[in-house]
């Protein structure tokens, strides 16, 4: 019993930590901040300085010359100068560093085509101090001209664009007064009629056969006529109500009838519709390849002809002696007597 409450006591002593100890501990880290390493990628042969701030040299530099090489690390080509707008260059700062990141962002996006980026990177490397560096005049200057394209121009080019995306209605056809406009291949024949430009598809009634084409809107006819040749109909025609060259048009879509006796022979149109205006069909593209490969069949053909009527001459006749079967046809009368 008397050991109990010492017991207790030194239970209580093991098990409380005292942390007062630590209350003025000083806490740092002894560790400097690393510093961020900047590699320099060199391309081409560069002039390069380099020199200690202890020793009174100046900074690290590169030859404006091959300013564009300098950078040749993604990050620190990407880190462009800082300049606050209230920041006065003090006389004899050496912002040389600066300029050649300016110019080397700029240069950088010339070449990406972003030539408004390229002169303000440039401008600012001016304003930096880049008067000095050579070359850097020059280049702000052919990017500024870059920069100002003629009023002219930009329309010249927007129209060529135009021309360029707009579909040709009138491959291999033509253009029919101010009706329509029609097209084809070999085994189509393509139509735009020009209608109304406030119709709508619920007011058009389109009917093809194999000899005729008649299109409605509403209660006018605006087209009706019968094809040049023979036209394989669907009994569903395939239109569809679009613009053609800035106007409301129904195209038709037709296919041409095949040749009788299955012959592969592409028939080109010089009218779409009987009565019409004729195109010149010996200038349109690909024909003379038609034409060439249907000479060479010609000439297969009547070479394997004569050929055959050659064999046919040559042929050796090979006498037959019909007497032994005319005996063998004759009926036995010995039985009938």
């Amino acid at each position: 019993k008397n050991w109990a409450p010492l017991v207790r006591a030194t239970l209580n002593a093991q098990t409380m930590v005292d942390y007062s100890k630590w209350n003025n501990l000083d806490v740092s880290d002894d560790e400097e901040p690393q510093r961020k390493l900047q590699v320099h990628k060199f391309d081409k042969p560069s002039a390069v300085t380099l020199g200690g701030a202890k020793s009174g040299a100046p900074e690290p530099t590169v030859d404006a010359v091959n300013a564009e090489d300098a950078p040749g690390s993604d990050d620190a080509m990407d880190d462009e100068p800082v300049e606050p707008e209230d920041e006065v260059t003090e006389p004899g700062q050496d912002r040389r560093e600066d300029v050649l990141q300016c110019r080397a962002l700029g240069e950088r996006a010339l070449r990406s085509g972003d030539t408004a980026e390229g002169v303000r990177l440039l401008e600012k490397a001016m304003r930096l101090g880049g008067r000095c560096c050579p070359g850097l005049q020059d280049l702000l200057e052919q990017a500024r001209a870059k920069l100002v394209v003629p009023e002219s121009c930009i329309q010249a080019a927007g129209a060529a664009q135009t021309m360029a995306e707009r579909p040709n209605h009138q491959v291999n056809g033509g253009f029919v007064a101010d009706r329509y406009c029609w097209s084809q291949t070999k085994e189509a024949i393509e139509l735009h009629v020009f209608v109304p430009d406030v119709t709508k598809a619920n007011q058009l009634q389109v009917s093809v056969s194999e000899t005729n084409v008649n299109i409605i809107v509403g209660n006018a006819q605006v087209l009706s006529g019968n094809w040049e040749f023979k036209v394989t109909p669907e009994e569903d025609p395939d239109w569809e109500l679009t613009d053609c060259n800035g106007r409301r048009a129904v195209r038709l879509l037709v296919r041409k009838a095949p040749m009788p006796g299955g012959f592969s022979v592409a028939v080109w149109w010089s009218r779409a519709l009987k009565g019409d205006l004729s195109i010149d069909v010996r200038n349109i593209r690909g024909r003379k390849d038609d034409c060439k490969k249907s000479e060479e069949f010609a000439k297969a053909w009547s070479e394997a002809h004569t050929m055959f009527r050659e064999s046919v001459r040559n042929r050796k006749r090979i006498p037959v002696d019909l007497s032994a079967s005319a005996e063998a046809e004759q009926p036995d009368t010995s039985m009938q007597q």
